[in-house]
């Protein structure tokens, strides 16, 4: 995974088969980074390296054209098993990482009545235990690179405070956070790490949700988003403003927030009185 680019970073990002990794992906490339790209589908994956390949000459990168390119790699991050088998294959890759993004995610919610432990888990094992893993697998990597790494996870606006139905979502991203602000402690000699907090961004996760979801963005301005907030290596990056200062405003104010944001008893068990989340 050579390049004649001195300034191009190598870069592996998790949950790429589609929404914001996706279009991370297809940026990080355009501008002549090299990516390596996972999720549990390769179809999905050669499809993304595919389109950036056939993509126009991209003006940014420089003399080289697209300097960069986009690797795919099957990575189911539930499974712990493969941790060690996942760092080996990505050393044939390359020698080193310099950013690391972990976007895999998932999302069910709740029906009223009954904290369904077997959807706590689906949830969990994704967005906290998958984290874990992604990160165990990038650390020997990271720990090779030339110049100070930079470890990001993207969370959840969603973590802020509490709402309908989303117990298992937001509770995960909630201890994702907590999770990514301890590693910072632990790591602070080898690496930087953020906390990226979307809003609503549309995603095929976000296509099944049947409520209202206010500020919502293109996967690709999220994506615009996220890297110009990395260039600066921010502790945590909450978007877009608007929302975040609501939920913000929530916090301060806990007891207005749930009055308003609850579900009625008797509530046909429809998510549309959330007003905001992913």
């Amino acid at each position: 995974m050579s390049t004649s680019n001195s300034s191009a970073k190598r870069i592996w990002i998790t949950g790429a088969g589609s929404g914001i990794g996706r279009s991370l992906a297809l940026l990080y490339a355009a501008q002549g980074h090299k990516v390596i790209i996972s999720g549990r589908t390769l179809d999905k994956l050669q499809h993304v390296a595919d389109e950036f390949s056939a993509a126009p000459t991209n003006p940014a990168a420089g003399a080289s054209g697209n300097a960069g390119n986009i690797v795919p790699l099957v990575f189911d991050v539930t499974d712990a098993q493969s941790v060690e088998q996942t760092t080996t294959q990505l050393s044939h890759y390359t020698d080193y990482l310099d950013l690391v993004i972990l976007s895999a995610g998932t999302c069910e919610y709740l029906r009223r009545g009954y904290l369904d432990p077997a959807l706590f888990k689906r949830v969990l094992d994704t967005n906290f235990f998958g984290l874990i893993n992604s990160i165990n697998a990038a650390l020997p990597l990271l720990q090779k690179a030339p110049r100070r790494p930079h470890l990001a996870g993207v969370c959840s606006l969603a973590a802020f405070i509490g709402f309908p139905r989303a117990e298992a979502y937001g509770a995960s991203k909630a201890a994702a956070q907590y999770l990514l602000h301890s590693v910072r402690t632990d790591y602070t000699d080898l690496m930087d790490v953020t906390v990226i907090n979307p809003g609503f961004v549309t995603t095929p996760m976000t296509a099944a949700n049947d409520f209202p979801m206010p500020f919502e963005m293109k996967a690709d301005e999220a994506a615009k988003r996220i890297s110009s907030a990395l260039n600066n290596r921010p502790l945590e990056f909450n978007f877009p403003r608007r929302l975040t200062a609501t939920l913000r405003l929530a916090q301060l104010f806990k007891r207005t927030w749930y009055k308003r944001i609850s579900r009625k008893p008797g509530a046909s068990g429809s998510a549309k009185e959330i007003a905001g989340d992913e």
